[in-house]
């Protein structure tokens, strides 16, 4: 599996460059996007036909893209990690205020690539509900490039 690491300062401004710099980034890399989407403060994109995901992320003071190739792809998950609850808490309070991460798990055969979708020190509580639906789309998706998958289309 290649992952390529990509600094891309200023790439996430705003809404209407994150998708005309996409573009121009997937253009230069001959990518053809068949599915692109904004999942909380990343972009992700998928090239079915070349098996590449595109993740770009901005962090404080630095935005990067991730190109990874996905040929080598056994696994696909959603993992969502909570702070601790007490007792009787989820009484008054739903399950997604306790929230920390949700982060999308690529299994490949000699490691695990874990994507940050959602982070609660950094981002709103508001639309998580959301984050996690796309979360769900984006494995529903990938998980459709298993090998398991390609040879039931065949």
């Amino acid at each position: 599996m290649r992952t390529i690491i990509v600094p891309l300062y200023g790439y996430l401004n705003s809404r209407i460059k994150k998708l005309w710099n996409l573009t121009k980034f997937a253009k230069k890399r001959s990518l053809h996007f068949s599915s692109h989407d904004e999942v909380g403060a990343n972009i992700m994109a998928l090239d079915v036909l070349k098996r590449k995901l595109l993740y770009a992320a901005k962090t404080p003071g630095t935005t990067s893209c991730l190109i990874i190739d996905l040929n080598d792809l056994q696994a696909c998950s959603v993992k969502k990690e909570y702070s601790g609850i007490a007792p009787g808490e989820l009484k008054s309070k739903k399950l997604h205020h306790f929230l920390k991460s949700i982060f999308l798990n690529l299994v490949f055969k000699n490691r695990t690539v874990s994507l940050r979708l959602y982070d609660a020190k950094k981002q709103q509580q508001g639309g998580v509900e959301q984050l996690e639906t796309q979360a769900k789309k984006w494995q529903r998706d990938l998980s459709k490039l298993l090998p398991v998958h390609m040879k039931e289309r065949a």
